[in-house]
């Protein structure tokens, strides 16, 4: 009967606690959305660069863990547009941020067909980046601090307008936080990794991780409930 009572009481427990993280919970401009075993999130990332990372997708509570799995993410996505190329022998790349303002400083990675990089040049003051045809290069990664990061095949005589949107978007990744002080209208989060893979992550692993991470992640962040 005492072994009963102490089982009923600890799903209890579980069941308050998994009430408790529904509807939306904001931090600054960071907000973690969860609705049923949903969830969306917007986040500052810990290195104090100012990348914003979102995702949405399912998550689990192991421990005091929480793991994520994105999925494609239903905001505003970086996007690749065609068109004939103006050149034979170059293909000419142009980087724009969501309002149409060209972008600098844009690392262009051209790559071979196993995904090693063959050469890297960085877009203009017109966010133009030049790339003479090679045929050991097949595609192109661009990526920025500040901005998402794509990779996109390279097509014969093709030019490409790449609009970079101004945070990273993480699809199909699992993303692991730190969970703790839960309260029924705030709790306690560390971002731990924005892209753990390991494939069956245990709760001994999240720790080895949480660990680690205590050198670069000085304080964990407390998301509240608006009070509207």
């Amino acid at each position: 009967m005492k072994l009963l009572i102490i089982t009923l009481a600890a799903v209890l427990s579980i069941a308050v606690s998994a009430q408790e993280l529904d509807g939306t919970f904001v931090e600054g401009t960071d907000t973690i959305s969860f609705n049923g075993n949903n969830i969306k999130f917007k986040l500052k990332g810990n290195d104090g660069l100012g990348m914003v990372f979102v995702g949405e997708g399912t998550y689990e509570i192991m421990d005091d863990f929480i793991l994520i799995k994105t999925e494609k993410y239903g905001g505003v996505n970086t996007k690749v547009e065609l068109k004939s190329a103006e050149k034979k022998d170059t293909t000419q790349i142009q980087f724009f941020d969501p309002n149409g303002f060209s972008i600098k400083g844009i690392r262009a990675e051209f790559l071979n067909k196993s995904g090693k990089t063959v050469s890297i040049s960085m877009s203009d003051d017109h966010g133009m980046v030049y790339f003479k045809k090679d045929p050991k290069v097949s595609a192109v990664k661009a990526s920025d601090l500040l901005y998402d990061k794509i990779v996109f095949d390279l097509k014969d005589s093709t030019d490409f307008t790449v609009f970079l949107v101004n945070k990273r978007v993480l699809e199909d990744k699992s993303v692991v936080m730190k969970l703790f002080d839960q309260q029924d209208n705030q709790f306690k989060v560390k971002l731990l990794s924005t892209d753990f893979r390991r494939k069956r992550p245990s709760v001994s692993h999240f720790n080895s991780l949480d660990k680690k991470s205590k050198n670069t992640i000085d304080r964990p962040r407390v998301f509240q409930k608006p009070l509207y």
